[in-house]
């Protein structure tokens, strides 16, 4: 089958060195959904700017040759829709978007367009670059919706009476679970707290380091409950790091 060409928005969730001077990019589209992209020359002497549109959440307008049920696709041309200057330099907002590409590119497989998940990593994108307070919580914020679009949102809302989040059912309870798959109070408490936030309320959550971890922890076991395949986040070892 014929190739296409087309004009496409894209997350870049993950970038790996390809030959000599090429990259694989996995990527969320706005028109095909999860995808790998081959580009050529991006790493070469002549393209020195190249590889800044590359980095962990850049937001890429593109134009791409798709051959139907091909793995890889082609970027023909690509330029940053909107350039992230906290992303790139800040220490850690940097370590939260690779850990954030991470988790997207470890979870979302679907290679067909999905309008709210699109916009809703878009829309996470700029929020991270643009929150100036409550950085430290933004990744706990990020994990407690995202779910929501992976399918696999809480089966109920929280109540302050709940004192146990289910993770095998996927709901808040009063009643502790007979299995170990669950959040304690406070872990659920901050769940819950999470799921209703804006982005203006995360400075007003204080939490030290561990209670951050503790969370982050959960909710991957809440996220491996449902990807039966999903290995380990490596980036979550070296944000604990710089958030220590």
């Amino acid at each position: 089958m014929r190739s296409s060409t087309n004009k496409i928005s894209a997350v870049v969730l993950h970038t790996l060195k390809y030959r000599d001077t090429s990259v694989l990019v996995d990527a969320y589209t706005d028109l095909f959904g999860r995808q790998t992209y081959l580009v050529n020359g991006v790493r070469s002497a002549k393209n020195k700017a190249g590889m800044a549109c590359f980095q962990a959440l850049s937001l890429l307008d593109a134009v791409a040759y798709h051959r139907p049920k091909n793995d890889i696709q082609r970027l023909k041309e690509y330029y940053l829709s909107i350039p992230l200057q906290n992303l790139a330099f800040n220490v850690h907002k940097n370590a939260i978007a690779v850990f954030m590409g991470e988790v997207v590119y470890k979870t979302v497989r679907e290679q067909e367009p999905n309008e709210q998940l699109f916009r809703f990593l878009r829309q996470s994108v700029l929020e991270l670059e643009n929150i100036e307070e409550g950085t430290a919580n933004y990744h706990l914020y990020f994990l407690a919706r995202l779910a929501a679009y992976l399918g696999f949102a809480s089966g109920n809302d929280y109540k302050p009476e709940h004192t146990y989040f289910d993770i095998s059912s996927g709901e808040f309870t009063i009643i502790r679970p007979k299995h170990e798959l669950f959040f304690d109070a406070e872990q659920t408490a901050l769940f819950g707290r999470l799921l209703k936030a804006e982005i203006a309320d995360l400075p007003n959550i204080g939490l030290h380091h561990s209670q951050r971890s503790t969370f982050v922890n959960n909710i991957l076991r809440f996220y491996e409950h449902h990807f039966d395949a999903l290995s380990p986040i490596c980036s979550w070892t070296v944000l604990g790091e710089v958030y220590a």
